[in-house]
């Protein structure tokens, strides 16, 4: 009787062995995925001088704690973000060495500060706000990078607002003009849904940015809030 059992119980172990096996035949383990980033800041920053004039470049750059595929593909993301503000900053310096108010006290900067605004249920959105002043116009601006923990996908608007295109469009439209302008109705509808920069709050609220350049031509940071479908 005891051997009995004992015969039992290995076919029943090899049994599950092989199902186990038959399910995932490459032999990868099963993780979920995170349903919370860890995550640290880097500041990147420059400060130089040209007589009482002083310019200052600041990237602030978050990069995700861990060796996952899907952690390598965020980061790389995000490391071309900040990279890509590097011309600017090149620019930034030529201004301050070439700049007629070098005897003036004063200040030149390029500032890229970082805050995340959601980190739940498997996505991370950074916000970023920009700040730029060079001896002309002071520029103002925000965007935001959101991505899902599970495979590192960076999402597009499409990813967190519902309906197609056009309907997407319809909705920031529509906030724009009852907040802003009606001007800037046309000019929205006309964008394709991939040059809408965004980022996403907690409580369903997904913010879409313009500026430092208006939809309807004006200057100056303007945003709008929209239903989002990520709660």
């Amino acid at each position: 009787m005891k051997k009995r059992n004992i015969f039992k119980h290995l076919f029943l172990f090899c049994l599950l062995a092989m199902t186990v096996a038959l399910s995932n035949p490459a032999g990868h383990t099963t993780v979920s995925a995170a349903s919370k980033a860890s995550y640290k800041i880097i500041n990147k920053k420059t400060t130089k001088r040209n007589n009482k004039l002083k310019a200052k470049y600041l990237y602030q750059l978050p990069q995700l704690k861990g060796k996952s595929a899907a952690v390598k593909k965020i980061n790389k993301s995000l490391k071309a973000d900040y990279k890509a503000t590097l011309s600017s900053k090149a620019s930034l310096f030529d201004a301050l060495k070439n700049s007629p108010y070098s005897y003036y006290s004063g200040e030149y900067f390029y500032t890229t500060k970082c805050k995340v605004t959601y980190n739940k249920k498997g996505y991370v959105c950074f916000k970023f706000t920009c700040d730029w002043m060079a001896g002309g116009v002071h520029n103002g601006w925000e965007y935001g990078l959101t991505y899902r923990l599970k495979d590192g996908k960076k999402l597009e608007i499409q990813d967190v607002v519902s309906g197609d295109d056009y309907t997407i469009k319809q909705k920031i439209a529509s906030a724009y003009s009852q907040k802003v302008s009606s001007a800037g109705y046309s000019p929205i509808m006309q964008k394709d849904c991939s040059e809408f920069q965004f980022y996403i709050k907690p409580a369903n609220k997904v913010v879409v940015c313009f500026g430092p350049y208006q939809p309807m031509g004006g200057n100056g940071h303007t945003a709008v809030t929209i239903k989002g479908k990520l709660k």
